[in-house]
């Protein structure tokens, strides 16, 4: 049935020309078809071909080839179709045509389709690089780009970083997105890329690193080689070393130096920008041998009782590494030796100390010290008492010549029934060894006991009693009770004497078949210490300076004698000799120092009885410029002759 067309329309897919991509024309007409045909055409290329249809068979170009790839008939739906492939893209958008010529009249309709497009992507604003601090925000940058068909725009940064959008913003931005980001469009076209951005992530000193390693232990005098100090920082930073004595040095070199003890300690290396500060630090060691040895309280010369405990004394030194000590007597080093501790001292342990410092290093001594030890005095145990008249008494003893600072002695006597009286006795300055004193005004025919008290100021003794009884006064020759007296005096005098040369004999021939170590006389020449030695060994339980009696304390914060543990080893000299002992010397009672350099008795003689004396051998005797009263005998007064009868 044939009718009239009324409506005809062409449209293409895809709504864009572009070189190699085909381009589908389809003109749809209002009424059959059948034995009509279908023009195609373009604005700029003229006839593309023609579509002939004829009872189910549809022919390109009015021949009598079928359709193939290039044409279809649509005859259900009165369609007519062209593909076209352009061979170029075409510089202007163009116009596709479609006349149709049937049996029911000829129509034609055009169609607009724009070539395809892809710009080269522009930046807004036009500004090749952006600086940002860190965490702070970056203003939106804006990619141009012209397209068709639409285009995907994205943003391609350092990192991996990817953003799709035209506007590039960043917040909080880190130093990872430091680098070069440009913008690329993509369409059916292809992709085309924008020009370079740079931005840059603007952050203070970071990672601050040493070239070599950051701690350094070096002897002083030693070459410290120079240092590398690094950091990353945007903008490029500036350097400063800082020695740990203060000293400044621009740069990031530390140049090498000598090492002396002010560069011990922290070396800072700090970095700057103008965005921020930090500052590394590397630790150098100075080793150095001891020095500045400095003992607290400072002073030569300490007083201590006997008995006391002497740790007051503190010696420091500046070493490095750590210093050990070692005081004077004791044999380990260690670094808690730096005071020096006796307990219960001693008087065999006056004399002089010295601190000796050390470590890995060297060694240094400090100034000598002396310590004086104040004693408690000592019981006499040698002592003779002999009634030499009716009213006379002499008296001889040895007194312990180690008490320091000296001690006084009192002679107490009575009868049995009798009060008690006190005779003093202070020692002089030229009093020898043995002490002789006469008591006179005594009672005939009466018997007194004797004790002999021993006295200063940290306490008192008093000795054994002794008696004898005075002569009657019937029986007193007519020579004076003085004169006997004195001759008494004289006679022990002597007899001590003799004793004393028979010891030495004893002891010159005991030299060849025994070891002198093992006599209780350590020198032929010490007199008075052989005396000593010989009564106070011939007890078995009592020390050289053991009371045997209760000992009563006045004016001293002392508790009694105890057996105090000196907390001291063999003295040593410089060349580590071991010596038992220094030698002690007694001075005068008006001296201030009684005595001189006194040591301690070797460790392992300090609880042998036989060990405990006093070494007198180089004892400093003052001479007596005169004798004693007690020994000089009045004048003999001659008694009248009887007148003869004759």
């Amino acid at each position: 049935m044939k009718g009239h067309i009324s409506c005809i329309n062409i449209t293409a897919t895809p709504n864009y020309v572009l070189v190699g991509k085909q381009l589908t024309l389809t003109c749809n007409v209002g009424v059959s078809i059948v034995n009509g045909t279908a023009t195609f055409r373009s604005n700029s290329s003229g006839s593309l071909g023609s579509i002939k249809y004829d009872i189910n068979k549809c022919y390109v170009n009015s021949s009598s080839t079928s359709c193939s790839s290039t044409c279809s008939c649509d005859e259900n739906n009165n369609r007519m179709i062209w593909r076209y492939t352009p061979s170029s893209t075409p510089s202007t958008d163009q116009t596709f045509y479609c006349d149709f010529n049937g049996e029911s009249g000829s129509l034609n309709k055009s169609t607009a389709v724009k070539r395809a497009v892809l710009s080269v992507p522009t930046i807004s604003p036009v500004t090749s690089s952006y600086n940002v601090t860190i965490s702070g925000k970056l203003a939106p940058i804006r990619c141009v780009v012209t397209c068709w068909p639409s285009c995907n725009v994205k943003w391609i940064g350092p990192n991996s970083f990817s953003y799709n959008g035209d506007n590039l913003t960043l917040a909080n931005i880190q130093k990872t997105r430091s680098g070069q980001y440009r913008c690329q469009a993509t369409n059916v076209v292809g992709a085309n890329n924008s020009k370079y951005i740079t931005i840059t992530v603007q952050y203070g000193p970071d990672i601050m690193a040493f070239s070599p390693s950051t701690s350094y232990t070096r002897t002083e005098g030693s070459l410290f080689q120079s240092i590398n100090c690094s950091a990353d920082c945007e903008p490029s930073c500036y350097f400063e070393w800082i020695y740990p004595d203060g000293t400044k040095q621009v740069g990031n070199i530390l140049p090498q130096h000598i090492l002396q003890k002010k560069h011990n300690g922290q070396y800072k290396c700090k970095a700057s920008n103008g965005i921020a500060n930090n500052e590394k630090r590397m630790t150098v060691t100075v080793n150095y041998a001891p020095e500045n040895i400095r003992l607290s309280p400072a002073g030569n010369e300490f007083v201590a009782n006997e008995l006391s405990n002497f740790n007051y004394v503190t010696c420091l030194a500046d070493c490095l590494p750590s210093c050990e000590y070692r005081w004077t007597g004791q044999t380990s080093w260690s670094t808690k030796n730096h005071r020096l501790q006796i307990n219960s001292i001693r008087r065999t342990a006056a004399g002089s100390y010295k601190c000796s410092v050390r470590n890995t290093i060297g060694t240094d001594y400090s100034s000598n010290i002396n310590i004086i030890v104040y004693t408690r005095p000592t019981q006499v145990d040698k002592m003779t008492v002999v009634c030499t008249g009716a009213t006379t008494a002499s008296i001889a003893w040895i007194p312990d010549m180690t008490v320091v600072p000296g001690e006084n002695f009192t002679v107490k006597y009575k009868t049995n029934s009798g009060r008690m009286n006190y005779f003093p006795f202070e020692e002089s300055s030229n009093q020898d060894d043995i002490y002789l004193l006469q008591v006179d005004s005594l009672a005939p025919s009466t018997k007194y006991t004797f004790t002999m008290e021993s006295k200063n100021g940290l306490g008192r003794t008093e000795s054994n009693e002794y008696t004898c009884t005075t002569m009657a006064a019937s029986e007193e020759s007519e020579v004076s009770g003085a004169l006997i007296g004195g001759v008494v005096l004289i006679t022990i005098a002597l007899l001590l004497i003799i004793i004393v040369i028979a010891l030495i004999l004893l002891r010159k021939f005991r030299i060849l078949t025994t070891d002198l170590s093992s006599l209780p006389c350590g020198c032929p020449n010490c007199i008075t210490t052989c005396i000593q030695n010989v009564s106070r060994l011939s007890k078995k339980d009592e020390g050289p300076y053991m009371n045997t009696k209760q000992t009563h304390y006045v004016n001293t914060t002392m508790n009694g004698p105890q057996e105090g543990n000196v907390n001291m080893d063999v003295t040593n000299d410089e060349n580590e000799s071991e010596k038992p002992y220094d030698v002690l010397e007694r001075r005068p009672s008006k001296s201030d120092k009684p005595y001189d350099v006194l040591r301690m008795s070797p460790p392992d003689t300090q609880n042998d009885p036989s060990s405990h004396y006093a070494n007198y051998e180089n004892v400093k005797k003052i001479k007596k410029k005169k004798e004693k009263v007690a020994l000089k005998p009045p004048p003999v007064k001659q008694k009248p002759k009887k007148k003869s009868n004759s």
